[in-house]
């Protein structure tokens, strides 16, 4: 065994000897399954943000389709023909109600619980556009539209096709006034300070720190996996050196 070989297994020792906690630690049981538990939490979150942040893009369509349909309502020209206001009419309720169910969906997705309530204020806002003023509402009734119990709009065919033939013109101004209403509402909804714009902002920034608090565990998990073959390298050097005296 010459000087170089003693100095090495000299240093070998010493490392082994001061660094037993760290071999420990970065074995299976120590540091690297804490980081691997650490990951597998921050995926978890990851997933329950990825899952929120698709729920509330679906959201986002939908009230958007509301709001398209909310405009062809206020568009309704004096010579519209009774056949296309019936259809703009249908339309508008099918979207209305789609928005109104992905509202509800949005807010029953586990998760951010802040996000979740903003999904149930887009649900209950559109619905007081149809049912809290009594104007309106009343308006509606005439030609066949109300609010059902289950937060639906629906439509009488038979009462809207008889308000129709009887005064073509009430029909287009009650539809004209919840266009409005359901288009105000949708636009702030959409708005970057309403509901659905400051979640959707605030689940992407969460996304974007969890990825990166992923990538920062990924290095660590990198760092402890040099650091135990190190650890091994030189414990083998120490042996070798021993070994051969």
């Amino acid at each position: 065994m010459n000087i170089t070989d003693l100095v090495k297994a000299n240093a070998a020792s010493n490392y082994l000897r001061t660094s037993s906690a760290t071999q420990s630690v970065y074995g299976t049981s120590g540091v690297a399954q804490g980081l691997q538990k650490a990951d597998q939490r921050i995926q978890s979150q990851v997933d329950t943000t990825s899952a929120q942040l698709s729920s509330f893009g679906k959201l986002k369509s939908a009230v958007s389709d509301a709001q398209i349909g909310a405009k062809a309502l206020t568009h309704l020209a004096s010579a519209t023909s009774n056949t296309d206001v019936k259809t703009a009419a249908t339309n508008f309720v099918n979207a209305f109600n789609g928005a109104v169910a992905a509202a509800r969906t949005t807010s029953g997705v586990a998760g951010d619980t802040a996000a979740n309530q903003s999904a149930s204020r887009v649900s209950n806002d559109l619905q007081r556009t149809v049912a809290a003023d009594t104007a309106t509402a009343q308006a509606l009734k005439q030609v066949g539209i109300s609010l059902n119990t289950s937060g639906k709009v629906v439509v009488d065919s038979n009462k809207f096709d008889t308000a129709q033939k009887a005064n073509p013109g009430a029909v287009k101004d009650a539809l004209n006034r919840l266009g409005q209403q359901v288009g105000q509402v949708a636009a702030k909804e959409l708005a970057a300070d309403g509901n659905v714009g400051v979640s959707m902002t605030t689940l992407n920034q969460r996304s974007s720190m969890l990825k990166s608090q992923q990538a920062t565990l990924s290095s660590l998990q990198q760092n402890a996996a040099a650091v135990s073959n190190s650890s091994s390298s030189l414990f083998a050097l120490g042996l070798s050196a021993y070994r051969s005296t």
